[in-house]
């Protein structure tokens, strides 16, 4: 929370400045006069010290009417809720009168001279036709910035202009400026943000213009200077003539200035920065109507303003969308977001105007560009759900853009920007200096040029290139729930079509039995009865026809086994693996010697079916085995192994051998077989919710396969 204001009064010096009451000053400047009335009454209750002076008599106790006129004064009091007191005064006897309510029943009339340069707002219609119609075209705000700044220099004859832009941290800094050709430029420093103290940012939202008609001459005080009618000392805010802040007085007079204005540019609720104009030549009073102008300029320019920022950020946002549209159109045509990401490149680096990215999906980390060393470490220490931003990361790369995809398993997409050294020239020494920060009020402590060295941090991500991101990742959400979709469509597809093939291959497995059968037995029968009559040649067909109907049958009896596990119901029990593998052992005719690590670990499935696995992996490992096989059964953490020392698979081969009906030997080398065993046991893996797979083969070394079961 900020700090309360002082107490009216109290004296002020760089300690405490930034609690000044600069709406209730006491005073005015020495130019104009004040007068204050009680509304009801129109009686005059508190008045500038000098009032007295130009109407040559006293005031105080005296009706407005009185000196005023009556018509004068109803036209003020009309006049008094203008929100922009600079631009409708009411010019009477050679004076321009303003009028407004500090508070309730409480009418203020501030009179200022009128001047000499002109007496009608008519002189200036062709220089607002001018100036408005300069501000109007400017192609870009840095363009717009110094037209302002060359046409309120003409308007005004100040000997500098300058455009005062505020950065995100409130310190400001000089984009355009007019001025003397004598002079020395302003261009490009940048000043403390405590130069413009908080309360006097918010005063230039209600009074959007700020006019100093000369430094040296004193404040005039108001008498009394509480006024009788609040108890209070008089809110000035909406004034002209508000007398300033001796601080600012003295912080003009060691820039050398005379006489300011200043303009309050706004977009929003925000002040973006000031139109101001130093004088250096001795007193410069600047009439109505062209601080008027002035004050239409600045708004008009507020208004440009937010148009060309706006402007800027939609072009931005433009191409920053296109980037975006090309990095997801790679990932729409990769295998996988991982995939997509990475293959984008510049794209994806462009989506927020990176030097590098780095991309972590379920522990698998790619980068892109320009990347620190410490990548995984930040990665991890990532824990916000929401896009995250900083321009002074402490390492490499201080620039860093973080975007969760799932924050849980760690997956992350971070952009990278590299360090932006810079120098930044400030107008006066700040507080890590030796100058004390008093010393600031001496001639010789303000304004003396220092340049500043700023490092450890990169160029700041701007709020279009947040959202840019922000967007991305809400985008490869929406994707991935839309995969998922299609996924579960195609899977849906797929067991269906699954269920139909297992369905025919029964049926078809089923009815081409009984034909098969009856080929395998005439053609007995033709042998048993014709074998005296048949030449070699015949005999040898007939056992050709016997042979291929015995392989026909092996392979429907393997079709209808593996149609029967994709249709049949599992029977599920618990038992534990040394259970299953001592039911294997037992069907097989010959059961190897064999060692079980881990046999007492718990499995839940249906039995016969996990026994008809172990029965084909201990089988086949005994198969291709060309010498004493030598095999081990381990079990850990829900996984079963069976190892051997057999003649191994090919790595070319590691897929094939789980295809239906594919052997990488000749029917009768390594005992024979149909080639369906590992698919028959894959798919019983597969129906218990786990899996069956080739954890390492290599030729002549022996193989291990692995299984698991998930169970109901």
């Amino acid at each position: 929370m900020s700090e309360p204001l002082l107490e009216p009064g109290t004296p002020v010096d760089l300690t405490n400045c930034h609690r000044e009451p600069i709406r209730t000053p006491g005073g005015i400047q020495a130019h104009g006069a004040l007068l204050a009335a009680d509304e009801s009454t129109l009686e005059i209750v508190q008045a500038s010290a000098n009032a007295a002076t130009i109407f040559n008599r006293s005031v105080l106790g005296v009706s407005l009417n009185e000196l005023l006129t009556a018509e004068v004064v109803e036209q003020l009091q009309a006049s008094a809720a203008d929100a922009t007191p600079n631009l409708r005064p009411l010019r009477t006897h050679m004076l321009d009168a303003y009028a407004y309510r500090p508070a309730e029943g409480v009418l203020v009339v501030e009179l200022e001279p009128v001047g000499s340069r002109t007496a009608s707002l008519t002189r200036y219609q062709d220089e607002i036709a001018r100036a408005l119609g300069l501000l109007q075209d400017a192609p870009s705000v840095e363009e717009l910035l110094w037209r302002a700044a060359r046409v309120v220099r003409e308007l005004t004859g100040s000997d500098r202009v300058w455009a005062y832009r505020f950065e995100p941290d409130d310190h400001g800094v000089i984009v355009a400026e007019e001025k003397r050709e004598d002079l020395d430029a302003f261009l490009g420093l940048h000043y403390p943000a405590s130069d413009i103290p908080p309360q006097a940012r918010a005063l230039f939202f209600q009074n959007r213009l700020r006019f100093i008609h000369d430094v040296e001459t004193s404040a005039t005080p108001l008498e009394p200077i509480v006024n009788p009618l609040t108890g209070e000392w008089l809110d000035l805010s909406r004034g002209v003539l508000r007398a300033v802040s001796p601080i600012h007085i003295q912080y003009l007079k060691n820039m050398g200035a005379t006489a300011s204005m200043s303009i309050a540019l706004t977009t929003g609720d925000r002040l973006w920065g000031l139109i101001s104009g130093h004088h250096y030549s001795g007193p410069l009073f600047v009439p109505h109507e062209v601080r008027a102008t002035c004050e239409l300029i600045g708004i008009v320019c507020s208004m440009q303003l937010q148009a060309l920022e706006a402007l800027e950020v939609s072009r931005r946002q433009g191409t920053l969308a296109t980037k975006r549209s090309a990095v997801l159109d790679r990932v729409a045509a990769s295998s996988s977001i991982l995939d997509g990401l990475a293959a984008a490149g510049e794209d994806l680096l462009a989506v927020c105007g990176a030097d590098g990215a780095a991309i972590r999906i379920d522990d698998e980390l790619r980068l892109i560009g320009e990347t620190p060393g410490d990548v995984t470490a930040l990665l991890d220490g990532l824990t916000s759900a929401e896009v995250f931003a900083t321009d002074d990361h402490a390492g490499e790369m201080p620039g860093v853009l973080a975007a969760p995809l799932a924050v849980a398993r760690g997956n992350h997409i971070v952009w990278f920007r590299r360090e932006y050294v810079r120098t930044i020239e400030w107008a006066h020494a700040p507080k890590s200096l030796a100058i004390k920060e008093v010393d600031r009020l001496n001639p010789d402590g303000s304004f003396r040029t220092w340049a500043e060295s700023v490092e450890g941090e990169s160029k700041p991500w701007s709020t279009v290139e947040v959202e840019s991101v922000a967007e991305l990742r809400s985008a490869l959400g929406t994707f991935l729930i839309t995969r998922a979709e299609q996924l579960a469509a195609l899977n849906a597809e797929l067991a269906r079509s699954n269920e139909e093939l297992d369905a025919f291959a029964y049926v078809a497995a089923h009815d081409l039995k009984e034909p098969l059968r009856g080929i395998s037995n005439f053609t007995a029968f033709l042998v048993e009865d014709y074998e005296d009559t048949l030449d070699a040649e015949a005999r040898e067909r007939l056992a050709t026809i016997q042979r291929l109907s015995q392989r026909m049958a092996s392979l429907l009896d393997s079709l209808l086994e593996y149609s029967r596990i994709g249709r049949a119901d599992l029977e599920m029990s618990d038992f534990t693996v040394g259970d299953v593998v001592q039911d294997a052992l037992e069907l097989l005719a010959a059961p190897p010697k064999l060692t079980v690590e881990g046999g007492e670990m718990p499995l839940r499935g249906d039995r016969i079916r996990v026994r008809q696995v172990l029965v084909n992996l201990i089988g086949n490992a005994v198969k291709y085995s060309p010498d004493e096989p030598e095999i081990a059964i381990t079990a850990s953490d829900g996984v079963v192994c069976v190892t051997d020392n057999g003649i191994g698979v090919a790595p070319e081969h590691h897929d094939a051998i789980f295809h239906v009906f594919r052997r990488l030997h000749p029917r009768e080398a390594y005992g024979g077989g149909t080639g369906a065993g590992l698919t028959i046991a894959r798919r019983i893996a597969e129906r218990h919710g786990g899996r069956l797979w080739l954890e390492r083969s290599t030729p002549g070394a022996g193989s291990a396969f692995c299984f698991t079961l998930e169970g109901d």
